[in-house]
C-alpha cells in the first residue's frame, strides 16, 4: 500500500503509471518480467536490483505521461 499526498508529482505519477500499464497489458507484462527476473538475479542485493530497476520505471514513465496526452487521460478524484 502507498500513500500519496494530493496534487503532488509523485501522487500523480502513480496514478498515470497504472492506468498505463492496465491499458496496456504488454508494457505491464514487460515491466513484471523485468521486475521478476532482476529479483532472481539480486535476490540479497535491493541496490543493484533498484540500481536497474529505477532506470527501467523512468522510461515506463515517459510512456505513461505520452499515453496520457495522447488518450486524454486526466486524474481520477479521490477516494
Amino acid at each position: 500500500m502507498h500513500v500519496r499526498q494530493k496534487g503532488r508529482f509523485n501522487q500523480r505519477f502513480a496514478l498515470v503509471c497504472r492506468d498505463f500499464l492496465r491499458a496496456r497489458p504488454v508494457a505491464a507484462a514487460s515491466y513484471a518480467l523485468i521486475k521478476q527476473r532482476l529479483a532472481e538475479r539480486f535476490p540479497a542485493d535491493a541496490e543493484a536490483y533498484y540500481d536497474i530497476k529505477d532506470p527501467v520505471f523512468d522510461i515506463i514513465v515517459e510512456g505513461a505521461n505520452a499515453w496520457a496526452e495522447l488518450v486524454g487521460w486526466f486524474e481520477p478524484p479521490g477516494d
